[in-house]
């Protein structure tokens, strides 16, 4: 019997109508609003390559506002078509998840103020309970948007210090939110670590409720291409990036090593990365990206959405 396909997704964090850094990295100079343009280029790119994987959208992009209301500094129409993009052109491919709620400031739930510590502190002192509510208020906030979510996205490392409530959080609230069987998060960041496929991180033996965490194998390339000074510094960034997860000849990089080892090829990146402060350099090095992994590899690695790759956990 022929061996199966490698599985290959494209792990996408901090999706948003506006750019994160901005907010995050205020003594830095980055561009705001992330042009509605740029994601229908990026759509374009995973359609031409047959790309799937996981795209984040924040509930309440840094605490600016709830997407299903409005957004601080973000024109409505803005908005409006962000969101719409995304149910057309980006759900159908790729997974929704929230990615906490902020990726900021956590809320208090109760009074819909922001307090004075951010989510990764917050949630590592909380309980399965208090997390189940915050995910749950989250992934609700995506439904009354038309994105009915698939998973959780951790900002940073959150939960890596409670990884057991953090776990149980996740499955608890995609069943009240979903009725789903089961929840799947990503958190684990091993792209210079050793390689793992997902794996079951909780469950509960009377329910068989479960929650399967789904890595990242893989760096972020195109980081480096957000605080390039130069267009061609931007595009030189980008290029290296691509050479280190798979070599233009692919018989190295990273890429190369995971297909090798016959373990899921998550890919991670930024929306910030991708769009490389207005200059789409990262946009472009995943396009060559792509071409490179379907050139060398054609039919032996198979495009999916993360929630599969956590179904398969699930049988393993």
């Amino acid at each position: 019997m022929p061996n199966e396909p490698v599985p290959v997704s494209l792990i996408v964090d901090d999706g948003a109508p506006i750019n994160l850094m901005y907010w995050e990295h205020p003594f830095e100079k980055h561009v705001h609003l992330i042009p509605n343009g740029f994601l229908r280029d990026f759509a374009a790119v995973c359609r031409r390559h047959g790309a799937a994987g996981k795209f984040s959208v924040l509930p309440n992009p840094s605490g600016l506002g709830w997407i299903d209301q409005s957004v601080n500094y973000v024109p409505a129409g803005h908005l409006r078509t962000f969101l719409d993009l995304c149910r057309k052109d980006i759900a159908p491919r790729f997974d929704i998840t929230i990615e906490l709620l902020t990726h900021d400031r956590a809320v208090d739930l109760a009074t819909g103020k922001m307090l004075h510590v951010c989510e990764d502190a917050w949630a590592s002192t909380a309980t399965a309970e208090q997390l189940t509510d915050y995910i749950a208020f989250g992934l609700k906030v995506l439904q009354k948007v038309g994105l009915p979510p698939d998973g959780v996205t951790s900002p940073w490392a959150l939960g890596c210090d409670n990884e057991p409530a953090y776990a149980e959080g996740v499955a608890r609230a995609m069943r009240r939110v979903g009725r789903h069987r089961f929840g799947w998060y990503f958190l684990h960041c091993l792209g210079r670590k050793e390689p793992r496929a997902p794996w079951v991180a909780w469950r509960d033996e009377a329910s068989g409720l479960t929650s399967v965490t789904v890595p990242a194998n893989t760096d972020d390339p195109f980081w480096a291409t957000q605080n390039a000074t130069t267009a061609r510094a931007a595009k030189a960034a980008a290029a290296e990036g691509a050479d280190k997860m798979l070599a233009a000849d692919g018989r190295t990089g990273r890429v190369r090593e995971l297909f090798d080892a016959g373990i899921p090829i998550t890919l991670l990146t930024h929306w910030q990365s991708l769009f490389s402060n207005g200059r789409a350099a990262g946009l472009a090095g995943l396009d060559e990206l792509f071409r490179r992994i379907n050139a060398v590899f054609g039919d032996t690695v198979a495009w999916i959405k993360c929630s599969d790759l956590a179904r398969a956990a699930l049988r393993a």
